[in-house]
C-alpha cells in the first residue's frame, strides 16, 4: 500500500490497544473536529464520540505504517449505537 501523504511504501501491521494497571484495554473513540473547538468543561462533557470496537485479542486489524513520513493508518470497526459522552 502506498502512503496517501507522501506515496512512500507502507508496511502492514496491527495496533495493539493496551490500558494501564487493571484496565486490560484502552478505549478508543472518534470525535468530530468541530467538537474540539468547544470551550470549557461543560462543553467537554457534552461531546459525543463514536466508540471504536476492539477485537477479543486486543488488536486492531489492517493498520499501515509509513517509515518515510511516520504516519499510521488503520481501519476501525465502530459501534455507533454505543456513544460516549465524556472525552
Amino acid at each position: 500500500m502506498d502512503c496517501p501523504y507522501c506515496n512512500g511504501e507502507m508496511e502492514k501491521g496491527r495496533i495493539l490497544a493496551s490500558g494501564a494497571g487493571s484496565v486490560p484495554v484502552a478505549i478508543l473513540e472518534w470525535y468530530a473536529e468541530k467538537d474540539f473547538e468547544k470551550k470549557g468543561l461543560l462543553a467537554s462533557l457534552k461531546r459525543k464520540g463514536i466508540y471504536i470496537k476492539n477485537t477479543k485479542d486486543g488488536y486492531f486489524r489492517d493498520s499501515y505504517h509509513c517509515s518515510v513520513c511516520g504516519k499510521v493508518f488503520a481501519e476501525f470497526p465502530t459501534n455507533e449505537k454505543q456513544k460516549s459522552s465524556i472525552l
